[in-house]
């Protein structure tokens, strides 16, 4: 059959496109196993996020939005009880390994450590379940890896689904994200649940509001003559390598901060900066900051000592319950102290910027929504030092060409920017960052594949391919 009798005589599913349709099908020609054979494939997205960065973590909302940018996993059951995993890009090399109650990991920094993540995820939420079924799966990923837009969860989401959609098991939308939220945490990187949630919650044209603790979503249509441009750095920013024990101190750094303020208000329960909010009738970024400079010195030794004496806690459980156990634990690096105060004082004052801009976002504000957008990378920058040289460059691009705001999007270290124009500016941006940015850095080069105005597209979704193979 060919392509285009193909496309007839399927009507194209919801949230796919006829290009994506024709990636999982030429993916299911790799790997057909016989007329009977069932063949399922899921595509999910990447995505960027406008504002809101190393909020979630704390359980405080962001404002992200799906990507017209995907991976796809086809996949069928198999008669070996194992799971069989290879690329289409064959620099990432095949993978099989063994369905079992704990998967161990491969080497930090395998690409397949995710496809074991999502596996181990589903086992931990079907534990009741005995049998699960092995399976062989293909994948094809066209949200580019290290570059903040968030392949890894594209991965762990698609291949998390296609597996549940192997064994017949099924998950609601909430469930599933945060299911794979945690799932994640396999891989060592102690993130939150927005890259999962946006990626199986998307919806084509809006931007989400996501809160959590419970995880609840509220679609923001994005305005018409509004344009999104993301521009990759190329300095790479693999969570799964050099960057997790960044990212992870930060995590720390962050649930000190909300121990130490949930003591000084007489708080039970706190864990992390989202229980002391939540407990709060009303609050403001500058109070609770004022607070936590009063209870705790801005910085705290590393060996956790002083925050034990601190919270009045022993040290040994402390320890434990701060940095976590076996393969997910955090490692900290003893010679440098731990930023409390910085740290706290970027995630309340970004937890109001998101605030500010959903409302900002919806009314079609868009400059407010760039002013918000500047500052958070400000403290993105000052207080949470999660950017670079690279990317303060590109924003500088960005903004010169006209762009309303611009900020590091991601966990930073490296990777992406976003930035908010109207739609009439876009080709002024993205000329200023190829000739202020790209050209100074890769000269020569041709950038076209490094930035894009990208839509914001649909959520994941899965469908029984084999009819049409």
């Amino acid at each position: 059959m060919v392509q285009a009798e193909k496309e007839a005589a399927m009507t194209l599913p919801d949230g796919w496109d006829s290009e994506e349709l024709a990636r999982a099908e030429l993916l299911v020609d790799r790997m057909y196993a016989g007329a009977d054979a069932r063949i399922v494939a899921c595509r999910a997205p990447g995505r960027v996020n406008l504002i809101g960065e190393h909020t979630d973590y704390s359980g405080l909302p962001v404002l992200p939005v799906a990507i017209d940018r995907s991976t796809i996993v086809v996949a069928a059951a198999n008669t070996t009880g194992e799971m069989e995993v290879s690329n289409a890009d064959p620099a990432w090399p095949s993978r099989r390994f063994a369905i079992e109650r704990q998967i161990p990991p491969y080497a930090t920094g395998d690409w397949a450590n995710y496809v074991k993540a999502a596996i181990q995820g589903v086992i931990d939420r079907f534990s009741a379940r005995a049998n699960l079924r092995g399976a062989s799966m293909i994948v094809d990923g066209r949200v580019p890896p290290a570059s903040g837009l968030s392949s890894s969860s594209a991965l762990t989401v698609s291949t998390a689904i296609a597996f549940m959609a192997v064994n017949q098991l099924e998950l609601d939308p909430l469930a599933a994200a945060t299911m794979v939220a945690r799932s994640e945490w396999y891989v060592g990187t102690r993130g939150g649940g927005m890259d999962q949630a946006v990626s199986i919650l998307g919806r084509r044209d809006h931007a989400l509001f996501i809160e959590f603790d419970p995880l609840r979503v509220r679609a923001i249509k994005m305005p018409a003559k509004a344009a999104l441009i993301v521009a990759d750095s190329r300095q790479v920013a693999d969570k799964s390598g050099a960057v997790r024990a960044e990212y992870n101190r930060r995590v720390v750094e962050c649930a000190l901060a909300a121990r130490i303020l949930g003591r000084a208000l007489k708080l039970d329960g706190v864990k992390i900066l989202g229980d002391v909010i939540r407990a709060l009738p009303e609050w403001n970024a500058a109070d609770l900051v004022g607070q936590l400079a009063a209870s705790s010195p801005a910085c705290l030794g590393a060996d956790l000592k002083e925050a034990a004496n601190i919270l009045d806690v022993t040290q040994s459980e402390f320890d434990a319950e701060l940095l976590g156990q076996g393969s997910i634990r955090s490692a900290l690096d003893s010679n440098r102290p731990l930023e409390v105060l910085k740290r706290a004082r970027h995630v309340l004052g970004e937890t109001e910027r998101v605030i500010r801009a959903a409302d900002a976002l919806e009314a079609g504000r868009l400059d407010e929504m760039g002013t918000l957008m500047n500052a958070s990378h400000q403290s993105l920058a000052d207080d949470f030092e999660c950017s670079t040289e690279r990317l303060d460059a590109l924003v500088e691009c960005a903004r010169r060409g006209g762009a309303l705001g611009a900020r590091l999007t991601g966990a930073g270290f490296g990777g992406s920017i976003v930035a908010l124009c109207d739609a009439a500016s876009a080709d002024s941006v993205i000329e200023s960052i190829d000739r202020g940015y790209y050209a100074k850095q890769y000269p020569g080069a041709a950038p076209k594949s490094w930035r894009a105005v990208l839509h914001a597209g649909a959520g994941a979704s899965v469908i029984d391919i084999s009819a049409n193979a």
